[in-house]
């Protein structure tokens, strides 16, 4: 369950190279230096085309339970079930989070609250404070893609921990409260000041990572978010999503990218003088590039054929979006291939090679833009 927009790929050739060679002198791993991270697995093994990833989590009133991860959507959603508001809590009133790719729209009541993420069953890493949302019905939009509606829904736990997601999350996706927790943590199970662990994380095809150090990151291809101008609650500035460059068919443009880990297939919002259909699949064949952000320079950069199944990186399908303007939605099998770095402080997206995929369909330059 999630929000979802837009990515179609398929590509041109690229010429074969796996990330390789330090960082250049100007990128930001540096500044990570003498800072820690907190590896956490995934509680149901690597990211698959099967399934969501998901991180055990513990909130008030309840056993820990596994909340499903995606990076494209924003704020924890949870039936009754799953939290119960206790002392320290704060009730902010009612709510409601609609999920454009599936048409859900999930009603309730905003909560502020401690949640724990846990390394496994029952061992904590980090605390959180942040507002989620205990869902006590769900209705449909009109033209919903996957919806049924429930008035007492059960089994819902989900944990969105993307960025700049609030428009594409309807009416109630201010950005306002702060609402993910990998980078709102209040304290470590470790005992070390959280001042230790940068706010942002990088996920890996097997876990992520709380924070970002320097060994982890230096042969990471860095991109500079643009602000919005805006802060959380919490403090921390509120970035724009990540910039791409897309070729589709040899029509190219510029627009936005989405790694999401919630979806198996892909959107895309083509650039113009495509001959795609809105609302359509993309055809079998389909050749799609994706540069992030552009050709030259340091770079991540991969492409598929759409249909072509000896590719890791190809999703289940690839579908056009009705909405205008450029953008890419991968999907999860990007993360056969990918590291994905969001540093919500310092307002970077970084993309690292992990060696799984062969370099004909992908590679990373490293180094910052």
């Amino acid at each position: 369950m999630k929000p979802r927009f837009g990515i179609a790929l398929g590509g041109c050739l690229l010429v074969g190279l796996a990330a390789s060679g330090p960082a250049s002198a100007q990128s930001p791993a540096s500044q990570y230096r003498g800072l820690t991270t907190i590896e956490i697995p995934f509680a149901n093994g690597p990211i698959r085309a099967e399934h969501v990833p998901e991180i055990r989590l513990k909130l008030k009133g309840a056993p820990p339970h596994r909340f499903g991860m995606d990076t494209g959507s924003t704020g924890i959603v949870v039936s009754a079930e799953h939290y119960q508001p206790g002392p320290g809590d704060t009730n902010d009133g009612p709510g409601q989070l609609t999920y454009n790719s599936s048409g859900r729209v999930l009603h309730g009541t905003h909560y502020t609250t401690d949640v724990q993420i846990l390394n496994n069953d029952d061992t904590p890493a980090a605390t959180a404070r942040v507002q989620v949302l205990r869902v006590d019905r769900i209705t449909c939009l009109h033209n919903a893609r996957d919806c049924e509606p429930h008035a007492r829904p059960r089994g819902t736990a989900f944990m969105g921990v993307g960025f700049d997601r609030h428009a594409a999350m309807g009416p109630d996706g201010g950005a306002e409260a702060p609402r993910n927790p990998f980078v709102n943590l209040t304290s470590l199970a470790s005992g070390a000041p959280v001042s230790s662990i940068r706010p942002g994380y990088i996920v890996t095809r097997t876990g992520i990572h709380l924070g970002m150090s320097e060994a982890l990151t230096r042969n990471f291809a860095f991109v500079k978010l643009a602000p919005k101008g805006t802060t959380s609650a919490s403090g921390l500035p509120q970035w724009s999503a990540a910039p791409l460059t897309v070729s589709v068919d040899g029509q190219v443009g510029t627009g936005t990218l989405l790694p999401d880990t919630g979806i198996n297939y892909m959107f895309v919002s083509p650039p113009p003088g495509s001959s795609l259909s809105r609302g359509g699949r993309v055809p079998s064949g389909t050749k799609i590039e994706i540069w992030l952000p552009g050709q030259g320079g340091p770079e991540a950069s991969y492409q598929l054929s759409v249909g072509d199944r000896s590719n890791p990186l190809q999703p289940s399908r690839v579908v056009v979006a009705h909405d205008s303007g450029v953008f890419v939605n991968t999907g999860r099998m990007f993360f056969e291939g990918f590291d994905y770095l969001y540093d919500a402080a310092g307002g970077y997206v970084g993309y690292g090679w992990n060696g799984r995929v062969s370099s004909a369909y992908g590679r990373v330059t490293p180094g910052s833009r």
